[in-house]
């Protein structure tokens, strides 16, 4: 019998791990982002990456930056007011702005791509080559696949648990 119980697929195992150190991982990416100058949230980061990258705005800026679409508009204001993000009047179409980063934003994607690869660099250079090799080949095509799905919705607020009626007093 192989390592890899019957039951349990590559993919199951696959999944069992990112469960595993994806948590892990995003929580150093946090408290790297947030101790940078400027501090920036996850979300804020992702977002600024996403601007920078292609201009995209709406519902597919909150499925990059892993927000609902909702809180898209707060996002985004916290970036302008940052100074790392402008709203730029499109030629073809003056009501609709598109999103561009500032020199400031750039310099900032720049500078956390810089810390993030070094800190996160320094971890990883104890794995085994053949390991580097294989997890850099499969985290963007794990990229591709997360960024272009949107998480599931969150599930509603569970109900309050009902609480038994007193009884009536009885005299």
């Amino acid at each position: 019998m192989s390592p890899r119980r019957r039951s349990q697929t590559a993919a199951e195992e696959a999944a069992d791990a990112l469960s595993r150190v994806a948590p892990l991982a995003s929580r150093w990416v946090e408290r790297l982002l947030a101790a940078h100058e400027p501090p920036l949230t996850v979300a804020q980061h992702l977002a600024l990456q996403a601007v920078a990258e292609s201009g995209v705005i709406g519902s597919e800026l909150a499925r990059r930056a892993a927000v609902s679409p909702a809180a898209v508009s707060q996002l985004l204001a916290a970036l302008e007011d940052a100074g790392l993000v402008e709203r730029v009047r499109t030629a073809d179409d003056r009501r609709r702005q598109a999103l561009a980063p500032t020199s400031l934003g750039l310099r900032t994607l720049q500078s956390t791509r810089r810390l993030l690869r070094e800190r996160l660099g320094a971890l990883l250079s104890d794995l085994p080559t053949p390991e580097l090799d294989a997890l850099a080949r499969a985290l963007p095509r794990l990229d591709d696949l997360l960024s272009g799905k949107a998480p599931p919705p969150r599930p509603g607020r569970p109900a309050p648990p009902k609480r038994p009626r007193p009884e009536p007093r009885r005299r």
